[in-house]
């Protein structure tokens, strides 16, 4: 019977679809307040839009806006990768959260969203 703890009552989409919106909290809908365990967010749901620090001009020359990054770490760094090789590193306030996530197995890529001169935003999101 379906009541208002029931996760089968929600009208909630849970696909999850990027945002391009550097503003959104990751936090799905609801309190967490129904009955169970399923109510808690997952923490490592979240799309955060970032610059590509250390840029590799050799990858980014390859690039075009809308192309997907795989994000892994590499050594001490977290790196956003291109078929051609690193396109650059991951900064973000975030960082600490993605290190963690990608260390509990969350894959994640980065879609670029704009490219000027050496400079290429990406939007972080799960994979």
């Amino acid at each position: 019977m379906s009541g208002p703890g029931d996760p089968s009552n929600s009208n909630d989409d849970n696909r999850w679809t990027p945002t391009s919106s550097p503003g959104s909290s990751g936090k799905t809908k609801g309190d967490g307040s129904g009955g169970g365990d399923g109510g808690q967010p997952n923490p490592c749901m979240f799309t955060e839009v970032t610059i590509l620090a250390s840029p590799n001009f050799a990858v980014i020359r390859t690039l075009a806006v809308g192309d997907i990054l795989t994000v892994a770490l590499s050594g001490a760094r977290v790196v956003a990768q291109a078929a051609g090789g690193i396109a650059g590193a991951i900064t973000s306030a975030r960082l600490p959260e993605i290190i963690q996530c990608l260390t509990a197995g969350q894959d994640y890529v980065a879609r670029v969203t704009t490219i000027n001169g050496g400079a290429v935003t990406v939007e972080i999101y799960p994979a």
